[in-house]
Formats: C-alpha cells, sequence, structure tokens
C-alpha cells in the first residue's frame, strides 16, 4: 500500500516505521520520528500528499492514546494538515482526504475532552479548523466549555467561541458569554475574552486599553505560555489588536515598554503616517535603556521616522563601534546631521562597515513588524551627497556592489575613487556594477576611466558610461539598441534625443506583459522624444492602483517618472492626492523600506501637483 503514495520526499515506505516510533516509549526516539513523519507529510504546506490520508487515521489513534508522549504535538500535525486542506485549491488535496478525514472525525472530537490539558488545549485548535462538520464543533466546544476546570485551556476554549461567533455571527448566546467574561476576576480571562470578540468586534479592544494593559502587567499573564493558541505571542498579538486605532495603539506601546512597546511602536509606524508625539519620546528615552538591544531598536526607528530632539542623544551613541552606535549614525545621517561624517568615515575605512553590504528586502502586511535590519551602505549614505567630498576619500571599494552603487550616486564628487571602479572592469559580478557607476560619475572620470570603458565596450552598461565620461554616444547607441530589460531601457532613455531613432520600438515596448518593461519604455519613449502622450498614458495606468492602498515597487517608479514629466502628467493628479491623502503608510517592502518608500511617493505626489515641473531625471 504504501508502496503506492508519495509525501514531500518521494514513495511513502518510511511512513510506517515512523507511525511505530511515535508511539515508542523513548521519548527521543518518538520526538525525532514525530520530527520526520511531520516534514514528509506537512513540511510548510501547500498541497495534502496522498501519503496524508493514509497516515491520519493512525495519527489520530496516537494522538488518542497510543503514543505515550508528544500527544499535544500530534494533535498539532493533524490540525496543520486539515488547515492546509481547507485553505489550499482542491487540485492540491489528495482525492481520499475527505473520506480519510471524515472518517477519523469521531475519534478526533474526542480530543476535546482528553485528560491531559495540553491535549484537549491543541484539540480547541483542531476543532476550530475549516473543513470539519460545523455542528458537531459547535457542540462539542460549548459542551466542554461548561465543564472545563483548567484555567488555561478556558482561555482556549474561549478563542475557539470566537472562531465560532466569527463563523455564525447571529450566535447570541456566543456573543452574550464572551461580553460576560470580559470584566471576569481574572484579568487573563477577560483579555482571551476581548481576543475572540474582536474578530467580529474590532473596535472593542481600543476602549479596552486599560483592561488590557491590566492583563499584560498581570504577573498572570506568564501562565499563557502553556496555551495552544497563543504561548509566547500573547504581548504582541494584544497590541496588534489595537493597529487600526493609532491613539490607542501608541498608548499602549507606550504603557508596555520595553521590547514589547518598542515592537508595538515600530509597527504602529510602519502603518500610520501620523502618530502621537508620545511615541517619539517614548523611542528617545529609550536610547538610554541599559541593553543594547533595546538602544539598537530604538535609534534604528528614530531613523526611520527622524526626530530632530533626538540628535543629541543620537550623537552620543555614535561614537559606539557596536549595533547601537551603527544605528545612532545612521539616524544622524538621516538628520541630515553633520556630527555623523566623522564615525562614516571611521567606518568606511575601517574593517567593520556597520551597514549591510546589499539592501535586504521582505514583504510585509500592514500593522506587522518582523524586526529591525540596517540598511544597505548606499541605502544609508546616498542622501549625503552634500558630503561626498570629505567621504570618498575613505571608501574602499572592494568587491562591494553597494559602495559601486554609492560612489555612482555621488556623480562627480567619486571622482577620486574612480580607479578602483575601472579596476573592477572586467570582473563578470561586479564589472556591471562598476561599469553604471563611472557612467554617474560622468565626465570627471574621463581621465581614469574612458580607455578601459571603450576596451570592455560590448558590455551594454561599459558603452553607456563611455557615452558619459566622454560624450561620444556611438558605443552606447549599439550597445543599447536592442535594450529590452528595465536597466537597458533606463540608460537607452538617458541617451535622449540621441536615440530618437529608437521611438517606434520603444512605443511598442509600452504595451510589454512587463509593467517594468513597459515603465521603463514608457519614460525612455519621453525622454528621447519630448512627446509626453505616450508616456503619461502607460505611467498613469501602471500607478493607478497606488490610488487605492496597493504599492508595488514598479508603481512607485511610475509615479516618479511622472512627476519628472511633469505638467503634462495632469491625468495623474488624481493618483497624486489620493497618495497625499491617505493616512497610511504606501510600501511594499517591509522594515525600514516601509518609511523610504512612502517617502519618495510623497516627494513624486508633491511634486507631480506643483505648478513649477521638476524636468527631467538622470
Amino acid at each position: 500500500m504504501w508502496d503506492d503514495l508519495e509525501h514531500n520526499y518521494g514513495p511513502a515506505t518510511d511512513v510506517p516505521g515512523w507511525l511505530a516510533d511515535c508511539a515508542s516509549d523513548d521519548a527521543e526516539t518518538a520526538r525525532a520520528a514525530l520530527g520526520e513523519l511531520d516534514a514528509a507529510v506537512y513540511h510548510q504546506g501547500g498541497w495534502i500528499c496522498s501519503a496524508a490520508p493514509a497516515t491520519l487515521p493512525f495519527l489520530a489513534d496516537l494522538a488518542a492514546g497510543r503514543a505515550v508522549h508528544h500527544r499535544p504535538q500530534i494533535v498539532e500535525l493533524i490540525r496543520d494538515l486539515v488547515h492546509e486542506a481547507g485553505t489550499v485549491e482542491p487540485k492540491w488535496v489528495d482525492k481520499a482526504w475527505p473520506a480519510a478525514l471524515e472518517q477519523a472525525f469521531p475519534r478526533l472530537i474526542t480530543l476535546i475532552d482528553d485528560p491531559d490539558p495540553e491535549v484537549r488545549r491543541e484539540a480547541t485548535r483542531l476543532l476550530s479548523r475549516a473543513g470539519l462538520p460545523q455542528p458537531a464543533v459547535t457542540a462539542a466546544i460549548r459542551r466542554r466549555w461548561q465543564v472545563e476546570q483548567d484555567r488555561i485551556t478556558r482561555w482556549d476554549l474561549i478563542a475557539a467561541l470566537g472562531v465560532l461567533l466569527e463563523r455564525h455571527r447571529d450566535a447570541a448566546d456566543i456573543r452574550a458569554l464572551l461580553h460576560d467574561l470580559l470584566d471576569d476576576p481574572d484579568v487573563q480571562t477577560g483579555l482571551a475574552a476581548t481576543h475572540a470578540l474582536a474578530r467580529t468586534e474590532p473596535d472593542l479592544p481600543p476602549a479596552r486599553v486599560p483592561q488590557l494593559l491590566a492583563a499584560i502587567r498581570d504577573p498572570g499573564l506568564a501562565a499563557w505560555t502553556g496555551s495552544a493558541w497563543f504561548s509566547k505571542s500573547i504581548t504582541p498579538r494584544t497590541g496588534r489588536l489595537l493597529h487600526h486605532d493609532p491613539v490607542a495603539s501608541a498608548r499602549f506601546a507606550v504603557a508596555v515598554g520595553g521590547d514589547s512597546g518598542l515592537r508595538q511602536a515600530a509597527a504602529l509606524l510602519a502603518e500610520w503616517r501620523a502618530v502621537a508625539p508620545s511615541v517619539h519620546d517614548f523611542l528617545l528615552g529609550r536610547l538610554a535603556d541599559d541593553d543594547a538591544g533595546i538602544r539598537f531598536q530604538a535609534a534604528g526607528l528614530l531613523a526611520c521616522v527622524p526626530y530632530p530632539a533626538a540628535a543629541d542623544a543620537l550623537a552620543a551613541l555614535a561614537g559606539n563601534h557596536t549595533a547601537d552606535g551603527d544605528a545612532a549614525v545612521w539616524g544622524l545621517a538621516r538628520l541630515g546631521d553633520p556630527r555623523c561624517l566623522t564615525p562614516i568615515r571611521e567606518r568606511l575605512a575601517g574593517p567593520r562597515l556597520g551597514f549591510g553590504p546589499n539592501p535586504g528586502f521582505c514583504t510585509t502586511r500592514p500593522g506587522e513588524w518582523h524586526g529591525f535590519e540596517m540598511p544597505s551602505v548606499d541605502e544609508a549614505l546616498i542622501p549625503l551627497a552634500a558630503h561626498a567630498a570629505t567621504l570618498v576619500p575613505a571608501v574602499r571599494v572592494g568587491s562591494s556592489h553597494a559602495l559601486c552603487r554609492l560612489l555612482g550616486a555621488w556623480g562627480a564628487a567619486s571622482a577620486p575613487a574612480a580607479p578602483q571602479l575601472v579596476a573592477l572592469l572586467g570582473r563578470p559580478n561586479l564589472e556591471a556594477t562598476a561599469a553604471t557607476a563611472l557612467g554617474d560619475i560622468g565626465p570627471a572620470a574621463a581621465d581614469a576611466a574612458a580607455a578601459d570603458l571603450r576596451r570592455h565596450a560590448a558590455l551594454p552598461a561599459a558603452a553607456w558610461a563611455y557615452w558619459r565620461v566622454t560624450g561620444d554616444p556611438e558605443l552606447a547607441l549599439a550597445a543599447l539598441t536592442p535594450a529590452t530589460n528595465q536597466q537597458e531601457l533606463r540608460k537607452l532613455g538617458a541617451l535622449g534625443p540621441l536615440a530618437a531613432a529608437e521611438a517606434d520600438r520603444l512605443r511598442q515596448l509600452t504595451k510589454d506583459r512587463s509593467d517594468w518593461v513597459r515603465t521603463e519604455a514608457a519614460y525612455a519613449h519621453y525622454r528621447v522624444t519630448a512627446d509626453p502622450s505616450v508616456a503619461v498614458a502607460t505611467l498613469t495606468e501602471v500607478a493607478r492602483p497606488l490610488a487605492e492602498g496597493v504599492c508595488a515597487p514598479v508603481m512607485t517608479a511610475a509615479l516618479g517618472y511622472l512627476a519628472a514629466i511633469g505638467p503634462a502628467a495632469e491625468p495623474a493628479h488624481p493618483i497624486a492626492r489620493a497618495v497625499l491623502d491617505s493616512p497610511k503608510r504606501l510600501a511594499y517592502f517591509g522594515g525600514w523600506h516601509v518609511f523610504e518608500e512612502d517617502e519618495r511617493l510623497q516627494a513624486a505626489a508633491i511634486t507631480l501637483l506643483s505648478p513649477i515641473p521638476l524636468g527631467l531625471s538622470g
């Protein structure tokens, strides 16, 4: 039988051995087998393999008592499978799964009455999954609530009742029960009821901030580590109940303090453009914390949302060659405070850069914060172009793409570093970045770079850079005429009227399936023809979702190009107004990029609505 079944790693012939070992008297043997079984039949989900239906009855037996150890974790595996079957597309669920689940259900529902409270807690989560017979589940949870004596299990039952209420919003008795529990003498029970009701009454938690804080400060909070629903996440998840209300969220963050308060403040600042001043003062106060990790996060957040009142405190930290000092240096740089220059020179010239070697991007959802990371060195220091002459002598490019980009962004001031960039030509993994940087430096790099760029002109970036440093477009036109990717289209557009012969091809590329190709082709068409009609129509179409609060990097670029086009981009004015009117930040990436993307969008929107055109940008 098992020979014909499949799991994540191939034929399921190893499943029977794992199932047998899950029942071992030896806890370590059972743990290892369960880990192997979990990885094989579930891992990170995505489908219900053919081995899962065959495994389910054995898992039910193990959960019901055949296993000596780790029964709560076995219930958790069953819950993961049930959840995945109810969420993935039907084509990814093995056809034998529904019948297997129906057959196993009578065993599974008995777990709500298991003698082990940890099993009962996991059972409340299992039975709350979609795809199980709802009348029987509802009856079992209601009945168990009447007899349950274990305090933590009662909290998990309250969470399950919240799920039932979400599915059956007319269940007045469940709603009344949960409301009665809000002010239970046990403040943790009230906290559980608030979480349960928040599913259908999102405005309830902001009205109960004092009660929430009382529960979070109560010594009994530690008992939540035993909850199957919340475990150690109870404090941050309580904070998330408030994210749609910036006033309540700020109050909670400041009052909770510590690491939890910082994470709440970070999520609040990442979602809302305007927050209470108390949040900034809270961050400022954390710069003197005894915990270096707290100082690091606070300094980083004060860099994300520059706060002039923090400048002196950041300067006091900036001399530390530690993570909190790095974040403080970046905070001063974001403020444009010249006290950042000496520590930046030390970092650029020394063995420890203090900034990331490359940008780190992650997507996130509003109201979430997955931790703070420093920006890459180019992201952090490009805004210091006015001080480039002071900083360039300290730059040691080595094999850093980020430092190449930084020198290019600083333009002519980076000419003293041109020989370092020339030395990278011919290195396949770096030459395009180095050549582009030389081109961005422009004529100031001619003496150091012209001959080498010509020698490497088979590389489009080098041919383009040769034009930028010498003014001779012949090689660039030959290299970029077939351009179809976004980087090369951007370089082709920079040639302006010199590339006028490419106008028709660029017009055709504005109909490409890739939004990035369409965007770069549209702006390049404008730059080579000075006719805004094609570009404005295409770029407005790409940027339009911004007006609905939807953001992607290509939309940010499109709005920036529309701003550069100026008055002719009037059809995009409604998009710009919507961007500025949004109380929430618009961004695609998480971490500190939330702030950077939103700032770029707001700046582009302001420029677009300005009566004074920005003109063409490089």
